[in-house]
């Protein structure tokens, strides 16, 4: 964990020598599940859940077109489930950090882009509820630390002033580690998080 965190930080203290120029904020409204996946290939994901998370942007432009940015966030994930007459919800809370490209549209004040990156979380709580039944599954040692995967994105920026901006995002997380510490070879467990994020940019050259 320590050495992925220097890493992210050298990598944004690079972007900062190289001229930095934006800085920012945003909201997340996230929309999450889990999916299953069995030794023949099956799939089966269960129903989203929502839940909120927030963070930082660390953004340098290349030219007019072509970005790279770090982003430092909370989120909190999960899915629902049913069995029987009892409601299943989980609620994982990690840290995530990020590092994306992409590429960017100039037309006047609006600004249409995409992007994709790589991302790792690290787990700081994790919950789940069998109807009215709680139970800490950080404590019962059964699910990883660690979570890492892609995410694509795409949005639209509009510059407001010559301070700064607001943007709506799309975003697709997709988790490639096992979440489960158990060595089932019939079934492996994913995040997969659909967010929509809101935020706002700041000029700071």
């Amino acid at each position: 964990m320590k050495r992925i965190i220097i890493g992210f930080l050298m990598i944004l203290s690079g972007l900062w020598v190289y001229g930095q120029e934006q800085v920012g904020l945003y909201f997340s409204h996230n929309f999450s599940t889990f999916r299953f996946l069995d030794n023949e290939g099956e799939k089966e994901d269960l129903k989203f859940t929502i839940k909120n998370g927030y963070g930082f942007i660390f953004q340098k432009q290349f030219g007019s077109n072509v970005f790279a940015e770090g982003l430092l966030a909370y989120n909190n994930k999960g899915a629902n489930s049913q069995i029987g007459n009892f409601k299943l919800d989980w609620s994982f809370h990690y840290v995530n950090i990020a590092l994306n490209g992409g590429y960017r549209l100039n037309l006047g004040r609006l600004h249409p882009y995409g992007g994709l990156g790589i991302y790792y979380g690290r787990l700081l709580k994790a919950d789940q509820f069998i109807g009215t039944e709680y139970y800490d599954l950080m404590t019962m040692d059964i699910i990883s630390m660690n979570d890492s995967g892609v995410n694509v994105f795409g949005g639209v920026e509009f510059t407001h002033s010559r301070n700064g901006s607001v943007f709506i995002r799309l975003n697709q997380e997709m988790g490639l580690l096992q979440l489960e510490r158990a060595d089932d070879d019939n079934q492996k467990m994913f995040n997969r998080t659909f967010s929509i994020q809101l935020g706002l940019l700041f000029y700071i050259n």
